[in-house]
């Protein structure tokens, strides 16, 4: 059994932040969700993001399944600016903006926050990069 743990705090925290850095460029959020196959923690995900939108009347957004995201995200990238998402499916469509981006899925760079108090290390994403060795400090290298 694998589980995820979505609070009020840490979504809303996240969302706040999309849509403060959606407000220094193009005033466009877009939620990534899979309320329709999770059906314990995503709704609660789509609650959090249209309580969070309701304070952001001047930014515009809108919300796709993942699976459907992820097509429009590669064959449609304008359509995009900030778009907001739980771990997993960040991972998946870094994976996709890699291959538009460089040509292959796991080269883009990313980055997971370390705790303030640097005692929590972030926590290792699967896929691909996480198979890539870990070297000097950095995580999927490029050049």
């Amino acid at each position: 059994m694998q589980q995820t743990v979505f609070t009020r705090r840490g979504c809303d925290r996240v969302m706040r932040y999309a849509f403060e850095l959606a407000k220094t460029r193009k005033q466009h959020v877009t939620s990534a969700t899979k309320s329709n196959g999770i059906i314990h923690t995503m709704p609660f995900w789509d609650e959090r993001f249209a309580a969070v939108a309701r304070d952001y009347p001047d930014i515009k957004t809108d919300q796709y399944h993942i699976d459907i995201l992820t097509a429009h995200f590669v064959r449609h990238p304008d359509w995009f600016d900030v778009v907001v998402g739980s771990n997993l499916f960040g991972d998946i469509l870094s994976g996709s903006g890699a291959r538009l981006r460089r040509g292959s899925i796991g080269i883009a760079p990313s980055r997971q926050h370390q705790s303030p108090e640097r005692r929590i290390p972030p926590r290792c994403r699967g896929g691909a990069r996480a198979r890539l060795r870990h070297r000097g400090g950095i995580r999927a290298p490029i050049g």
